[in-house]
């Protein structure tokens, strides 16, 4: 049995960077202002900043500069230990989407990272 496929994704940008999201982990996508968000450009070293919010079921936030819903079923391949590492946990594997490799992340995991970086610093 080869790698499972993901369904259902939102595909985002951090500054230049890219990282896709189980849609099904979105509860709402919201306006920054006003919101307490960590922003997914910390991951990448990168000043703060987002255009819009994905908001979790248990209320955490990761601000991202972009967003598009991709509804067709990829494969996720596996993510080295070691990357898995660096993400705090939070990566789950990669997606080929668009002739572009995304990395896949779980957006509470990814925001307890994300909150981590600033707490570290």
């Amino acid at each position: 049995m080869g790698p499972p496929d993901v369904c259902g994704m939102l595909l985002c940008h951090a500054g230049p960077h890219r990282l896709a999201f189980h849609a099904h982990e979105v509860a709402a996508i919201a306006s920054p202002e006003g919101r307490d968000a960590a922003s997914a450009r910390r991951a990448f070293h990168a000043p703060d900043g987002a255009a819009r919010v994905l908001v979790t079921a248990s209320g955490g936030a990761v601000g991202v500069d972009t967003l598009e819903i991709e509804a067709e079923p990829h494969r996720l391949l596996p993510a080295p230990p070691v990357a898995v590492a660096a993400s705090g946990g939070s990566l789950r594997g990669f997606v080929l989407v668009q002739g572009r490799l995304w990395p896949l992340v779980g957006l509470v995991d990814f925001e307890r990272f994300l909150r981590g970086l600033v707490e570290g610093e």
